[in-house]
């Protein structure tokens, strides 16, 4: 096999391992980030029921306030009872007592409701809260583990790049300018395997002319259609 379309073949791997590691490297931080989207629509959630019971806290509070002033002026309406003479005002003075006794009945009544209305937000904010923490503990955990294979790969991609300069000292300039023309313009792949007259790239057909001299693996020979360089083998498995 020419000896420079031997390096090539040998740098195409190394590439596509350095290709993919970049890859893997740069999609890690968007899976990282992927995590805070439903982490912050959880937290969201919990907020609006904390908001939904201090609302409703607020609430009771007010009832709680309206009722005591209403049995403040009940307690009062009743002492004056003993002042009035006249009967006229006695019956109306009956009369607002019976009024803010209902307010009062009312009032009291309206307080159930949020009471159970806080006593299940609170159940709500607990389970969320507990959710929430588990929820955190988790990510924190799958962030790390992204984070050391961040570092592993970052590691690794070192010492493939350090092996990729010594297979590049040994090639002609022009037929590494050629390679990494190719590969620019090729979406990382410059050389592939060609077998039964099939371009491994691009899977378009090779004139047998110009397989018979692929076959022979002397030269560096290009498909025809995507330009890439090619090389034979008997299993495509070799190519890679």
């Amino acid at each position: 096999m020419n000896e420079q379309l031997r390096l090539l073949i040998d740098l195409q791997a190394i590439d596509t391992v350095i290709i993919n590691s970049k890859a893997k490297i740069s999609a890690i931080p968007q899976q990282i980030a992927s995590f805070d989207g439903p982490l912050k629509a959880a937290k969201s959630s919990l907020e609006k029921l904390e908001q939904q019971l201090e609302a409703a806290e607020k609430k009771k509070k007010d009832r709680d306030q309206e009722t005591n002033d209403l049995n403040d002026k009940i307690s009062k309406l009743k002492a004056r009872s003993s002042e009035i003479k006249n009967n006229k005002e006695y019956q109306a003075h009956l009369k607002e007592i019976e009024t803010t006794e209902k307010a009062l009945n009312s009032s009291e009544e309206s307080i159930k409701p949020l009471l159970e209305s806080i006593e299940a937000l609170s159940k709500d904010i607990a389970t969320k809260k507990d959710e929430l923490k588990t929820e955190e503990d988790k990510i924190k955990l799958l962030k790390e583990d992204l984070s050391k294979e961040v570092a592993e790969a970052e590691n690794e991609l070192k010492v493939v790049i350090e092996k990729r300069r010594a297979f590049v000292k040994q090639l002609d300039k022009n037929t590494y300018d050629l390679y990494m023309g190719i590969l620019k313009t090729k979406r990382g792949i410059a050389v592939v395997n060609t077998s039964n007259e099939i371009c491994n790239g691009c899977n378009m057909h090779i004139p047998p002319q110009i397989f018979a001299e692929i076959k022979t693996n002397a030269e560096i020979n290009h498909c025809p259609q995507c330009k890439r360089i090619l090389y034979f083998s008997e299993t495509p498995e070799a190519a890679s």
